[in-house]
């Protein structure tokens, strides 16, 4: 018995040292060894970066971090003037989030770094290991030249408006027609006011359907038993926005805002359909995200038809300027 289970414990630990290597080494190596020339300038800026994943802040040039965001929140098979569209509000993203938040930035990321990797609160983020993963070996190398390219080709590019870095909001798909900031976030922008879209047939594609039981549907609100006038009420989509999603949802009986369903049922977005099927709610959703500023797939689509970058940036973020700034600073 002692020798067999040495046995065991013997190929389980090869098993484990076998899976590190494949999981961790390997992409490792890879991203190493068939690493592209170095982004960083000499004029560059650094920043500091809170990696979520990994639990570590990371030091980064400007230009490396963006490569690492724009593989991470675009599809690198998207035209290269959708990337190099995504590069430039990243950029404006980042600058302007650095710049409003100076001072408060220990309270909001650990050891006071400017921004993080989680995209439900500032960008996602890729390290080169997590995309040899993520796009495989095969297609690594002509990928993450492609996004670097992009970075590189809009160095310094920014968006202002009135002189000033615009909230350089993005999404992945509108459903036809981005959404006006006051409707999400309430207050009015500009620059961030409803476009139309050709990703339409996309959004249907990214749509989702989910069937909730009362109970259920009830505890994610945090709504209690007594709150609710009358089961019998239903579930329906109360008020619409402009653009056609849903801005108030009455749930038996109690209004609440299509945001707040949204995050507590982790919908896609707020392109709401609500029907009753077996006892259950059913919500139809369509495209994906807050609708807000440029739609990806949009981009992708403007690309396709060959719009330029400052085209496409033009469209979605509506009568700013797009200039290039000394060092990466604003």
């Amino acid at each position: 018995m002692g020798g067999g289970g040495t046995a065991v414990a013997r190929s389980v630990g090869i098993l484990i040292a076998l899976c590190v290597v494949i999981m961790v080494l390997v992409p490792a190596a890879i991203a190493l060894l068939v690493r592209p020339p170095g982004l960083v300038r000499p004029d560059d800026t650094w920043i500091s970066v809170w990696d979520h994943s990994a639990r570590v802040v990371r030091r980064l040039a400007l230009q490396d971090y963006l490569v690492g965001v724009a593989a991470a929140e675009m599809p690198a098979s998207f035209g290269l003037e959708a990337l190099k569209a995504q590069v430039v509000a990243a950029r404006t993203y980042t600058l302007r989030k650095i710049a409003k938040d100076a001072g408060r930035t220990a309270a909001e990321h650990p050891s006071g770094a400017q921004i993080c990797t989680d995209p439900s609160h500032c960008q996602a983020w890729n390290s080169r290991e997590q995309l040899v993963r993520k796009w495989g070996a095969g297609v690594y190398l002509p990928n993450i030249r492609k996004v670097i390219a992009a970075v590189e080709s809009t160095y310094g590019l920014v968006m202002t408006y009135n002189g000033q870095l615009i909230d350089a909001v993005y999404h992945s798909c509108c459903g036809g027609m981005t959404e006006d900031a006051a409707e999400v976030w309430g207050r009015s922008v500009p620059y961030l006011v409803p476009v139309g879209c050709g990703c339409g047939h996309r959004a249907l594609e990214l749509g989702e359907s989910r069937a909730v039981d009362s109970a259920h549907l009830l505890s994610a609100l945090g709504i209690g038993a007594r709150d609710v006038p009358a089961l019998a009420s239903g579930v329906r989509v109360a008020a619409r926005t402009g653009t056609d999603r849903a801005s108030i949802v009455s749930v038996y009986g109690v209004s609440i805002s299509a945001a707040q369903l949204r995050r507590a049922l982790a919908l896609k977005s707020t392109r709401i359909a609500v029907s009753s099927e077996a006892g259950k709610t059913v919500f139809r959703t369509t495209g994906y995200g807050h609708g807000v500023g440029m739609c990806q797939w949009g981009a992708a689509i403007m690309a396709e038809r060959g719009d330029t970058f400052d085209a496409i940036l033009q469209h979605y973020y509506t009568g700013i300027r797009i200039q290039r700034i000394a060092s990466g600073k604003k």
